[in-house]
């Protein structure tokens, strides 16, 4: 590994730093895995996920909890496959290799989705995931409700800006407008509680129901159709868990005593889809008190290309420039690696307490 200021922060909850503080970090300690929304900005922490999957949690005995929406699902359903390396990188160049002419068309973006998960996450991957001996699985999309259930631009959109306007007061933008729906590992239920006032619900994940689930778990609306008839949940239009939980905040909506590891693009959670567009809403330390967030540091980004995250707006940044583009991504990805070595250098060191900053 080069030499370089630190491009990983570790930065903990009440609770969690003072776990970390008394005990270190292992494995042993580890109840849930969070993974979050946000498209292309995840193959920036690929390399630490590889990391934390392939290399670190091989050691876990216990049950670990799984819980993402949009990309931060698919990625932990690559995780959770025997060869979680393999099953991640498959993701990750799919995901790069993504292709559009000048204009790309709602069909192309659902035939290129298609092709992603048909890379790492064929048919048979959907027992090796419901079977596997340490992960339980769980994601989250939402049902519509009222005008964001429908497929005409003007209604859909107009539900959107209505969302938009009552974001202005904080977590309640889209109330009455979606429920909270986890699609649930079939061995252990998710550990729910709706904390934040919204329906939430849990529908038992099955071989049947997986590839329309985690399809409509990253439906962005406008660029993809909502997912409708999905076995064993209600009838509905299901979309983007992102929409309600964009970087899903433990404390809203799950109970697990044992600490949440969060692998994260940015030091802090943007807790819905609308947050984004507010500088100062982010996630309070007290919805967090047991969460440990790894991220990359101002030094780490700065060694980036362009010194930002890759983002989904690349691709209209790069339009009909689609092979470079792709390059870019690949050095971001190749990048993302110091992140995994150094998040194992301080667990196997013990010199994680001494590096691990309250959130």
């Amino acid at each position: 590994m080069s030499t370089h200021s630190s491009f990983l922060q570790i930065l903990a909850g009440p609770r969690a730093f003072k776990h970390i503080h008394e005990h270190g970090l292992s494995p042993q300690h580890v109840g849930s895995v969070f993974g979050a929304s946000g498209a292309a900005k995840w193959l920036a922490i690929y390399g630490l996920d590889q990391a934390i999957f392939s290399r670190w949690l091989l050691n876990a005995e216990q049950p670990i909890q799984l819980f993402g929406t949009s990309v931060g699902a698919w990625k932990l359903a690559a995780a959770a496959q025997r060869d979680p390396e393999a099953a991640l990188m498959a993701l990750a160049n799919a995901y790069v290799a993504q292709s559009y002419g000048h204009k790309a068309t709602m069909e192309d973006v659902v035939s290129e989705c298609k092709r992603i998960l048909a890379a790492f996450l064929p048919p048979e991957k959907f027992t090796e995931i419901l079977q596997h001996p340490i992960y339980r699985f769980h994601f989250g999309a939402v049902r519509c409700i009222g005008g964001l259930s429908s497929e005409k631009s003007l209604r859909l959109g107009g539900s959107l800006a209505k969302a938009f306007w009552r974001s202005r007061k904080g977590r309640n933008a889209l109330e009455r407008q979606v429920q909270r729906i986890v699609f649930s590992d079939p061995r252990q239920q998710a550990p729910l509680v709706s904390n934040d006032g919204y329906e939430t619900e849990s529908v038992v994940l099955t071989v049947d129901n997986f590839y329309p689930a985690i399809t409509a778990s990253g439906s962005i609306p406008f660029v993809m159709p909502g997912v409708t008839d999905i076995p064993g949940a209600k009838p509905g239009v299901y979309r983007d868990g992102g929409l309600l939980d964009y970087h899903p905040v433990p404390g809203y909506f799950w109970q697990d005593n044992k600490l949440i590891l969060y692998p994260h693009f940015y030091p802090y959670l943007k807790p819905g889809w609308f947050d984004k567009f507010y500088r100062q809403r982010v996630a309070s330390r007290d919805l967090l008190d047991n969460v440990i967030i790894l991220a990359p540091t101002q030094a780490f980004v700065e060694s980036l290309p362009f010194q930002r995250i890759s983002d989904r707006k690349d691709f209209k940044r790069f339009r009909g420039r689609n092979e470079e583009r792709m390059e870019i991504w690949h050095q971001v990805m190749a990048q993302s690696h110091y992140l995994g070595e150094e998040f194992l250098q301080l667990v196997n060191s013990g010199d994680i307490a001494s590096q691990v900053q309250p959130l």
